[in-house]
């Protein structure tokens, strides 16, 4: 799960580190195994969560659980936007 197919490896895109998200957008934990810095726990790969707020350059993001909510903090080469 936390590994790169060998022709996927190496530095991300701009337009994957330079995207911008607002509060509210709904967003998919995409882990990349390449940056560790911002990443959040394995267990979160592949959740939808909401965009609470920005702290530097990471988001907060709230993901719901059964009966509460979790805030993760992740990087922004760690999530994208949900389509």
């Amino acid at each position: 799960m936390l590994t790169k197919r060998v022709r996927e490896k190496g530095k991300l895109g701009l337009s994957r580190l330079l995207a911008k998200y607002e509060v509210g957008d709904k967003v998919i934990i995409n882990i990349d195994p390449g940056i560790h810095k911002g990443m959040p726990h394995k267990r979160f790969q592949g959740k939808v969560g909401t965009v609470v707020e920005k702290r530097g350059r990471a988001y907060v993001l709230d993901l719901p659980q059964r009966k509460t909510s979790k805030y993760i903090i992740a990087g922004p080469e760690h999530i994208k936007r949900q389509k």
